[in-house]
């Protein structure tokens, strides 16, 4: 008799924290997979009413809200590369008719998309930077020390949500009862709001469940808001990379 296979998530509850509708999408991955996902969104994604230029030899989208809500924007010409910040990205752009020239092959963050070699630019060079209001500065920092003309274009902001107080409390009483295995937190933003949302005993539950991030800034800064869990860094912010250290670390616990 062939022994039955569990599926790579089997039983794992996980606390999906990305806004919407992305949250929704790696539910249901999950799900798929065999796991218990419960979403709780602490990031919502505030589209902004703007416009770009036009004339860019470079044009970086730097995540997949920013090739969601600015792909329409950009007016590419036959000499303008299209930059994505990982392949999560450069799939919104393709689905938006902008597709990417240049992807990180690993990393999917701004120093992976800065190494990239395709990123020689020379001396005048312009960029446009498209992301979310409040966003690091690093790419415009580096571009601008390389002798770039850059544009900034923020077509979306993010803002904390507001939680219903029963749902929050519905969520925090199966936390402590039946224990939720882990947390994706993809952005600094988000694990302070997530702070936010909680009550005191949610905030202790947090501090002490096992915690999978999307960089490793993302992991010092959980470290220094005092969760003690285990910190597990994907290799993106992207669902594939999320998956893959949960199947890991999951198949790891059972064995």
């Amino acid at each position: 008799m062939i022994p039955k296979v569990m599926p790579p998530l089997s039983g794992l509850s996980v606390l999906v924290t990305r806004p919407l509708p992305q949250a929704t999408v790696l539910a249901q991955r999950i799900t798929a997979l065999g796991g218990e996902p419960l979403v709780l969104p602490a990031i919502h994604i505030q589209p902004l009413q703007v416009t770009a230029g036009s004339g860019h030899d470079l044009v970086v989208f730097v995540s997949v809200n920013a090739a969601e809500h600015g792909a329409r924007l950009i007016q590419k010409t036959a000499v303008t590369l299209v930059a994505a910040i990982g392949k999560a990205t450069a799939a919104a752009l393709s689905e938006a008719g902008v597709p990417a020239d240049v992807v990180p092959t690993a990393g999917f963050n701004s120093e992976a998309l800065l190494a990239h070699p395709q990123l020689n630019l020379s001396t005048g060079s312009r960029v446009l930077i498209v992301r979310g209001r409040g966003g690091r500065e690093l790419l415009q920092e580096t571009f601008v020390s390389l002798g770039c003309e850059v544009e900034m274009l923020d077509v979306y902001e993010r803002v904390a949500p507001v939680i219903d107080e029963q749902r929050r409390d519905e969520l925090e009483a199966l936390w402590a009862t039946q224990g939720i295995d882990i947390v994706t937190a993809t952005s600094v933003e988000t694990l302070d709001n997530l702070q936010a949302l909680l009550s005191e005993q949610g905030r202790a539950l947090l501090a002490m469940t096992p915690l999978v991030v999307a960089s490793q800034r993302i992991r010092e800064a959980a470290i220094e808001r005092g969760l003690r869990g285990d910190i597990l860094v994907a290799g993106g912010a992207d669902d594939e990379s999320i998956i893959g250290v949960l199947s890991r670390w999951h198949a790891r616990a059972r064995n």
